[in-house]
Order: C-alpha cells, then structure tokens, then sequence
C-alpha cells in the first residue's frame, strides 16, 4: 500500500516513486553526505537500508564521536513546483534533530527575502527535535541564513506522532505552501515566496552538544546496535504538475 493514497492527479507528473528496497541506495538519485557538521560527523554508518526502510540511527562511537545521517538527491534529482510526500516514523533525543526537507541549489544567492522564488526557499515538510518529545512542525526559511537578512515562518503541530507512521508532504506553487499530513492539508503558508527554482530533497539528522533541539547527554547515544535515536523512512512520492493543454 506505499503511497497507494496519493495516486497522481490528471495535473501532476509522478517524477519520483522511492520505496527503499534493495540493500543500497540508488546512486543515479541519492547521495550519503559525509564530514563534520555541527556538534557530529555526518557518517556512511548512521544509514541503513532495512525492510524496505531508509534507517538514520544517530549514535555515538567509543571515541565519544556521534554520527548523523544526511541523505540528499543534491545534484541528481530536483523538482520544480511540485509536490512531495513521505511516510515517516522516528524517536529523537535531546541534542538532535530529523528532518524531511527541500533545499535549493541557489538559496541566498542574492541575499535579498523579496528575491526568495527566484533564489530559492528551504522548505522543512517535518522537522522534530527531542525536546518535541514526538511533535513535530514545519519550518520556511529565506533570504539568507545571514541574522539579519533571513526570514522564517514555522507551525508546532504539538500531539505526539513520532513513534506511529504518519504521511508529510507539501504542495508549492506561486501562492505559497499546503503542508498535508495523511493526505489532508494541515496549515498553507503564503508569507514565504513560492519558490520558482528546482528545489532538492534531505532526509537528515543533526546533533548539537547544546542548541535549540536541547542538550545531548554526556555519555551520548551509545553504540549503533543500542541507540534507539532512530529515524524512519518507509518511502517518497513526487510529483511536479503538468501544463493544462491549450
């Protein structure tokens, strides 16, 4: 039954249908970034395919390192106005956070927020921390990640889902944003420029020692065969629309 509830409309182009089967991501769409960010270092070993899920384990080795997981379609896939829908599951603690999100190539190049469609928009479709304690919300950011250029709208959605499979997905266009969970929209967004420009998509986690997703404890997450700091995906539907015939 993966995605069977979001069959395309006659408007839309299915562009992308991941399931995560097999036992390695395809590398024609996926990319599993590595090195140091933030407070962790984005590792190969955080990510796992099983069952015919995407796994991002966030843990910490015995030399005290935490790894992450960050799995992007950076330079191989994008999409343009569409529409994007996961089905997601996950337990975080405190000092990390998980995230479905869209990114675009060209964000801030100009520096300007009334640029923002041409520039590009960072769109968090589901975005939780451990201090959410299974919440959850969304986030538009753009302009800049400058402090004082960067514009952000976000939504905490404050019922506990995190341990239940739930669909998250977005909608863009001119207008702005529909945030839909299960099927059906939860909030639209029309402060933030519909961004115009091929936008790629992350499955992530980030850890912090202290940040705004709270405080990792000092014996971190232990080893990857005990950490329960899990992120799930079952699978990603996109679509991009298809001009009305003339």
């Amino acid at each position: 039954m993966a995605g069977s509830a979001y069959a395309a409309e006659p408007t839309w182009k299915l562009t992308l249908e991941e399931n995560f089967d097999g036992t390695e991501l395809n590398p024609n769409i996926w990319n599993v970034e590595t090195g140091k960010r933030r407070d962790a270092l984005n590792s190969v070993s955080a990510v796992d395919l099983k069952d015919g899920k995407l796994v991002i384990t966030t843990f910490t080795d015995d030399q005290g390192v935490t790894h992450c997981g960050f799995v992007t379609t950076r330079k191989k896939f994008f999409a343009t106005q569409g529409k994007a829908v996961a089905r997601c599951r996950f337990n975080v603690h405190p000092g990390t956070q998980v995230a479905f999100w869209a990114q675009s190539p060209t964000y801030g190049k100009t520096d300007d927020p009334a640029q923002a469609a041409e520039d590009g928009v960072e769109i968090d479709i589901m975005e939780t921390t451990g201090l959410m304690q299974g919440a959850y919300q969304y986030a538009l950011h753009w302009g800049s990640y400058k402090p004082k250029v960067i514009k952000s709208i976000n939504r905490k959605f404050p019922t506990p889902v995190g341990n239940e499979w739930h669909d998250y997905g977005v909608e863009w266009d001119d207008h702005g944003y529909r945030f839909t969970r299960d099927g059906k929209v939860v909030a639209t967004e029309t402060k933030c420029p519909g961004s115009k420009v091929p936008q790629f998509f992350l499955f992530t986690s980030e850890s912090d020692i202290k940040s705004w997703n709270g405080e990792r404890p000092q014996e971190g997450y232990g080893a990857k065969d005990k950490s329960t700091n899990i992120f799930e995906i079952d699978w990603l539907k996109v679509w991009e629309r298809v001009p009305a015939s003339k």
